[in-house]
């Protein structure tokens, strides 16, 4: 690889196969993508088999969906993954009916996105309805309605309460310690920060085994090899209700994934226009819908693949089509599924809780250039009040409303993304607002012109 950390390899400049392959793996690993549907199977105590299912149609879609997004649609090195926005709309709908209906509800939501993106009004939307102080607030509340989800499935795990916080904590501190090791200078800082939650994943298994929480006889039993069973919760449902809840919860995933997508076009130098923007909607839409079809959930471009990026210079959206074949041949081994199925949910709360952390950090990041004004205060406030004020409801309560109102209360992010799009739209700019952002506007100005002057 002699050009690894020596020059900017593009998005159009093609790789070798070994190259691809190589490169594709390093974001594999780096986007983790079975942390989605262990969560979910964590929070759903979903039994070893069938867990083992979802994670391979999970593998499954996200190989695919990489594949359609990188090879044909937006182009880029960009690895597709569970969206951490959907749990609470999966959970409350197969609460209230069953998965059959959330993979019909997807199908459907999908097949809106892609029509949205060829007609070129999802980008006309996002700029109407959710500007980038509104997105950085959304990723802030998906941070903060999952933190609860957390801490409420450690309690509700089977077995010693003590114990069961003493694997998650360990850990928990395992992943910060293998986190700053991974900023060490050099190749070994490099491989620390790649395989981080690997490593504190194993540690933490292998803490939770001395209680006698890891059982690895499924493993022994899977083949090496066998296709994934298609649909394997069933024919999908459709239900209005499901339908709605989640085309909005698409809508909030393009969120994260334009946000990814314009820290790449930075990085990389290359321009994301409009078009390009609608090309990934197109593209996405139908990546989600094949991963419903099969049995998966909702995709995503993971925003952890920037960090391999950003070490690598390497943007060729062959590295991505290689990662995509990657999980494809991953969800193809059973064994390697039930290995990824029988960690301890302990053990993934623990690594959940930082995941929680980085997601809220990364949207307060986001929005940190904008002026915190007594409107945005608002806006922001508003929104973590009602997805905190979400996340505690009863169950007893959101089973008992309507089932549309009970799909969006059982997703503290729905209700959170909802707050934040229409306190913008209520609370108008003010005199103060405009003064702040005309003096931002000004500032980057100044400095833009005395960069170029200091060029010259």
């Amino acid at each position: 690889m002699e050009f690894q950390n020596k020059r900017l390899v593009g998005s159009t400049e093609k790789l070798s196969i070994g190259q691809s392959l190589f490169f594709g793996f390093q974001s594999v690993l780096a986007c983790n993508l079975f942390l989605g549907p262990i969560v979910i199977i964590g929070i759903m105590q979903m039994d070893v088999s069938a867990a083992a299912a979802l994670i391979a149609m999970t593998f499954l879609a996200c190989g695919i969906a990489t594949i359609i997004q990188s090879g044909f649609f937006l182009k880029y090195q960009v690895i597709q993954g569970m969206s951490f926005a959907i749990f609470g709309a999966v959970i409350a709908i197969v609460i209230n009916a069953d998965f059959a209906t959330v993979f019909g509800g997807i199908m459907v939501a999908a097949i809106i996105l892609i029509v949205l993106g060829v007609t070129g009004i999802f980008s006309i939307v996002v700029d109407k309805l959710i500007p980038g102080f509104v997105a950085g607030t959304v990723i802030t509340i998906i941070g903060v309605a999952l933190m609860p989800i957390s801490w409420n499935s450690i309690i509700g795990i089977p077995g010693n309460p003590a114990i069961n916080f003493l694997e998650a904590g360990i850990t928990f501190i395992a992943m910060i310690v293998f986190m700053r090791l991974g900023n060490i200078r050099g190749k070994a800082g490099r491989i620390i920060s790649v395989g981080s939650v690997i490593y504190a994943i194993a540690l933490g298994t292998i803490v939770a085994s001395f209680f006698g929480h890891v059982d690895l006889s499924p493993v022994g039993t899977a083949p090496w090899f066998a296709i994934p069973q298609i649909l394997p919760f069933g024919a999908p449902k459709f239900d209005p209700n499901a339908i709605i809840v989640m085309t909005f919860i698409l809508i909030i995933v393009m969120v994260e994934s334009v946000g990814t997508w314009f820290t790449i076009s930075e990085m990389s130098g290359e321009k994301l226009d409009k078009k390009r923007i609608d090309r990934g909607v197109m593209g996405e839409g139908i990546g989600c819908f094949i991963g419903a079809f099969i049995g998966g959930l909702p995709v995503t471009s993971y925003a952890s693949n920037t960090g391999v990026l950003a070490v690598t210079k390497v943007f060729s959206r062959y590295a991505a089509i290689g990662g995509g074949i990657i999980a494809i041949a991953m969800a193809l081994c059973p064994k390697l599924m039930y290995l990824i199925a029988i960690v301890p949910g302990s053990v993934i709360w623990g690594i959940y809780g930082y995941i929680c952390i980085a997601i809220m950090l990364s949207g307060l990041s986001s929005i940190k250039s904008y002026p915190f004004t007594e409107r945005n205060n608002l806006v922001l406030g508003t929104s973590i009040l009602t997805t905190i004020g979400a996340s505690v409801l009863p169950a007893s309560i959101v089973q008992s409303m309507p089932p549309l109102l009970s799909y969006l209360f059982g997703s503290a992010i729905c209700v959170g993304a909802l707050t934040a799009i229409i306190m913008n739209l209520l609370l108008r700019q003010g005199k103060e607002d405009h003064a702040v952002l005309k003096a931002q506007k000004e500032e980057s100005e100044l400095e833009a012109a005395e960069e170029a002057q200091a060029t010259v």
